[in-house]
């Protein structure tokens, strides 16, 4: 694998510390942690095919449906011995749907379609990645390229939940024009109310955006909108990056419930 130069220059390095002297004991710690950037950056390139391609690694890992139906699954996993795929679609099986392992530390499984061309496994069905480590341990884990996970019932146990929809959703309003210039409302859908419980997608439509629009933003940053466990985080500890928080949907009642009652509710 290519590596970065040794004598690695940082770009405006004399002028920072120019600026600020008291940053000059530290000029050797920026120096390798620059290096480790270029390193990494080197890496991504290589295996890859550089930074873009890999910020878009949603569209290849985890569960991919293919033009026939067939499902390809993705997984990261370098330090592990084996993966296997088990779920509702093969009875929980630890060992009847096994990966292949690839380069660079990953893993690939390939699932045709059913007789009757449709996918192998159905849309909502539960799933995890049984991982045998090197030690001979036995971990099952929700892969980190999940688009749904789900706790049950009083548990902050979740489950990866398999979302592919037979018909996914359209997008029917056209994509705004890109305004001259950004006038940003940072915003949080859960605490979007004066009330005391989280509050919905529903609510911030119907009495948060007209109010956004009215004072003449043309851009929201929308907060934690991806899944975390603990709503006291704010969703900053975050446990699904590619899934959208269930938290402000129609299970949000319930979860309110739930930290009200355990006085982690923070508004």
């Amino acid at each position: 694998m290519a590596e970065p130069k040794d004598n690695v220059t940082i770009p405006e390095l004399s002028t920072l510390l120019q600026m600020d002297p008291y940053l000059k004991p530290f000029e050797k710690d920026f120096q390798r942690r620059y290096a480790l950037f270029q390193k990494c950056l080197f890496q991504l390139e290589e295996v890859e095919s550089g930074f873009d391609q890999f910020t878009r690694s949603y569209q290849s890992f985890g569960a991919q449906r293919q033009a026939n139906n067939g499902l390809i699954f993705k997984e990261w996993a370098p330090a592990a011995e084996a993966l296997f795929l088990t779920g509702d679609f093969n009875g929980w099986d630890n060992f009847s749907h096994p990966y292949t392992k690839k380069e660079h530390g990953k893993w690939e499984l390939h699932i045709p379609p059913k007789g009757d061309k449709s996918p192998a496994v159905p849309h909502l069905s539960k799933l995890k990645v049984v991982v045998h480590t090197r030690g001979g341990e036995r971990l099952y884990r929700i892969s980190p390229w999940a688009k749904y996970v789900m706790s049950g019932g009083d548990s902050f146990v979740y489950d990866w939940v398999h979302w592919d929809p037979p018909h996914p959703y359209m997008h029917i309003h056209p994509r705004p024009k890109k305004p001259r210039s950004l006038r940003i409302y940072e915003s949080h859908v859960g605490i979007a109310s004066p009330e005391g419980k989280i509050a919905s997608y529903t609510n911030f439509t119907i009495n948060v955006l007209p109010r956004i629009k009215d004072l003449g933003y043309n851009c929201i940053q929308l907060m934690a909108i991806m899944e975390h466990a603990y709503y006291a985080s704010f969703g900053y500890q975050i446990t699904s990056f590619f899934a959208a928080s269930r938290l402000f949907g129609k299970w949000g009642a319930a979860v309110t419930a739930r930290c009200v009652l355990r006085g982690k509710l923070i508004q």
